[in-house]
Parts: C-alpha cells; sequence; structure tokens
C-alpha cells in the first residue's frame, strides 16, 4: 500500500496556508529559507499568510500584504497572540518554521512553543512543523522538544535521510509522523549562471582562484582550520585568494565568542594579505554576488544538521569540500558534487583543496552536477510542491482522524 496514494487528494481549491516563521528583511537563514519556499508555493495558486516576528519593520505594509510582525518573545502569552491571529486568519493548514534561537527567552529553550502548538491541536487546525536543528545526537532539551512536538503536530518535516533515522534512537520510540523534504535551492541552467569571470574582473579578483567560506561565524563552522592551512596552499596554487564572508550571528553569545578568534586567526596569518573578510549580515542579492566569486565553495564545519549554504552553492554550481559530518556528507554524497574529508584531518582538507584548485575538469564536472541536482532533487517547485502534498495530508489526517503508516516518508515524491 501506499500510504500516500490511498489517501484522498485535496479537493484542488487553493489552499489558505498560516506560515510562523521570521521573514525578510529579517537577516536570517530561515528567514530567506522562508521567503523562497512561499515564493514557490504561491506560484502554484496558493495564499500564505505570514506570522513573523516584530523585529525589521516586518508586516505592516502595502508590499508585504500577508506579513504580520506580531511573534515578541520577551510578552507573556506571546504564543496566545499567535493562535489568536491564526484563529482569525482561518487557514487550511498551520506551518512552523523552527529553530531553538528563534523562540528562545531567557534560557528557556523556546519550550513556549509547546503551548502554541498545544491550542492548534485542541482546535483541531492541522499543523505541520519543520525542524531545522536536528542532529544524530539530540541532548536532552532538545529530545524533550522534538517528541513533545511530535506529539501534538499532525507531520514534523525534516532535510536530511539521516535526521529521520536517528530520531527514533534519540526519543525513545519510533514516531510514525516524520517526513524528509530536502532544503531548497533555486534552479538555474548552465547557461543562465552568472559570468564568475566578469564578477571577478568588478570585484578585483581577476585572474585568482577563490575559496570560499561563507555564513554565520558559530566555533562549529571551523573556518580558522582553513586560515590554518592557508600558508600550504598558497605554495602551490599561487593565485589562490581565500575570502571568508559573514559574521557573528546578533544575539549569539557563541558567535561573539568565535568572532575574534577566527579575525585574530587571521591576522595573525603568514599570508593575511591572500586573505580577505567580508562582514555583514547580507541580502539575499549580496548573499549570492559573494557567492558567485568562488571556484570552491568550503564547509569544514564540525556539526550540522544540514546547510543552506551548501544548497545556495550547488544552486550557482559551485564545486564544494565539507567534512564528512551528517547533512553535509549526505548532500556531497547525493550530489557527487563535490569532497569530503575526515572531521578534524587538515591534511585531507588540504589535499582536498589543492587537487579541485589545480583540476579545472573536475571542478567544471562538479558544478555541472551541482545544478543537475538542484534541478533534478531540491529546486523550490519540487520542494514546494513536496511541502503542498503534506498539508494535503496534514488536513487529511484532522479529517479522517487516522495515523499514517510508520516511516511514511515523501521524500522520493
Amino acid at each position: 500500500m501506499n500510504p500516500i496514494k490511498d489517501l484522498d487528494t485535496h479537493d484542488g481549491e487553493p489552499l489558505r496556508i498560516c506560515m510562523v516563521t521570521p521573514f525578510p528583511p529579517r537577516h536570517d537563514g530561515i528567514a530567506i529559507y522562508s521567503s523562497d519556499l512561499i515564493g514557490a508555493i504561491e506560484r502554484y495558486g496558493h495564499t500564505v499568510y505570514m506570522i513573523s516576528h516584530t523585529d525589521e519593520q516586518v508586516g505592516g505594509h502595502e508590499s508585504q500584504p500577508n506579513v504580520f510582525g506580531i511573534i515578541d518573545i520577551s510578552k507573556p502569552d506571546w504564543e496566545r497572540v499567535i493562535f489568536d491571529k491564526i484563529m482569525d486568519l482561518k487557514p487550511d493548514v498551520v506551518h512552523i518554521q523552527h529553530e531553538y534561537g528563534l523562540y528562545a527567552n531567557a534560557g528557556d529553550y523556546g519550550i513556549s512553543i509547546i503551548d502554541l502548538l498545544f491550542l492548534l491541536f485542541v482546535a483541531r487546525v492541522p499543523a505541520v512543523i519543520t525542524y531545522h536543528s536536528v542532529y544524530s545526537t539530540l541532548s536532552r532539551e532538545e529530545a524533550i522538544f522534538t517528541s513533545l512536538s511530535l506529539e501534538t503536530v499532525d507531520a514534523g518535516i525534516v532535510h536530511e535521510e539521516f535526521q529521520k533515522i536517528f530520531l527514533p534512537a534519540n526519543l525513545g520510540r519510533i514516531p510514525d509522523n516524520v517526513y524528509v523534504i530536502p532544503h531548497g535551492a533555486k534552479a538555474v541552467v548552465a547557461e543562465d549562471v552568472p559570468d564568475v569571470r566578469e564578477a571577478k574582473r568588478q570585484a578585483g579578483y581577476k585572474g585568482k582562484k577563490v575559496v570560499l567560506c561563507i555564513g554565520w561565524w558559530e566555533p562549529n563552522k571551523r573556518f580558522e582550520d582553513v586560515v590554518t592551512i592557508w600558508p600550504d596552499i598558497l605554495e602551490k596554487a599561487k593565485n589562490a585568494v581565500l575570502i571568508i564572508a559573514g559574521d557573528a550571528r546578533p544575539g549569539s553569545p557563541s558567535g561573539l565568542y568565535y568572532k575574534p578568534k577566527l579575525l585574530k586567526a587571521i591576522r595573525e596569518s603568514p599570508v593575511k594579505d591572500q586573505i580577505r573578510v567580508i562582514t555583514g549580515a547580507f541580502t539575499p542579492k549580496e548573499y549570492d554576488s559573494i557567492l558567485n566569486l568562488a571556484d570552491l565553495v568550503v564547509l569544514p564545519y564540525d556539526r550540522a544538521s544540514q546547510s543552506g549554504n551548501l544548497a545556495h552553492a550547488f544552486a550557482l554550481g559551485k564545486p564544494a569540500v565539507v567534512t564528512a559530518v551528517e547533512g553535509l556528507k549526505a548532500e556531497v554524497e547525493a550530489s557527487q558534487a563535490g569532497a569530503t574529508v575526515p572531521l578534524g584531518s587538515l591534511e585531507d582538507l588540504k589535499a582536498a583543496l589543492l587537487l579541485l584548485l589545480g583540476n579545472n575538469e573536475l571542478r567544471e564536472l562538479f558544478s555541472q552536477r551541482a545544478l543537475e541536482y538542484v534541478q533534478k532533487k531540491i529546486g523550490w517547485s519540487l520542494v514546494a510542491q513536496k511541502h503542498i502534498l503534506l498539508y494535503e495530508i496534514a488536513m487529511q489526517k484532522e479529517r479522517m482522524k487516522v495515523t499514517p503508516t510508520a516511516g511514511l516518508d515523501i521524500s522520493r515524491g
């Protein structure tokens, strides 16, 4: 039996979807993720209302008519404010984008979001949650939150198969409402990829091989590893330049701790003149312009549930060198668009970078594979279709009062 095909499909009427999520102009990876996902869903004719945070002047004006900036976690009963707005909007389904920092107040691990999920559960409102922070090993707090939230929603989404596989060991039970939908990316055909040579010329990198580390500066990113081996890289790749782009995430204690450590490593490097730092919380346009400079993206993380940076790199046809951890390893192996190296091995990291910097044909092969992977597997159009199907399943569950077969997975369509 195919649990998806055996469920009745939606009657074809456009859906009214309410998404609880950060949203641009907030400089946040999940805000950009949600903006891209919502745009793809809306192109199928559905209406999406966004309930977002109060910062960055989100919502309340003509350019964002369906965005409501009302999430203020510093206020008591903020989850009730969200629930009341949801009930006013009368959506067919509610979708919550979850990362712990988005809803945490005074170190409470964002547990108040459980109150919102319970209110939706009691009101019989179909609910879906995407977990953006799921690792092979969860902390006690993460396991408790994940288990409790899965008890109250119709469907939980993770981006990688390994995240679903390791959940039972962390939760002490086998959840039957977890689905795998990949992190999306913008599908671009090869002839539409921006001209890298022209971008380099305009940015002052003409004739250089550019290696890029990009993203929020956090200890798990380990960009300093690339700084450490950069003198050895330049001995054999003399025309290479390293760009490190990003900043500490606002309000992140770990990021604020890591930033001076990273900048100190760069400042003290004997080849600091061959390292460029671009600091900022980038708009999507700025982010893409920096990413487009790269011949090669390197993500030497020591922990990663999945990576939006890797998805965006693939969308522009950028080969990647990543450490063989969790989501990074899974995506590179699935796409065959880069190389993985053992965690903690600077020698292997150095060898992989030198191999790709010195082999134009291999980089081009990986670039083509990256573009094909996005087009065939993780393009936003495909990802949006999977979400729409899952919304229909969530609605059907509420109507039928049944639970799908254990292990139901729409990751393969």
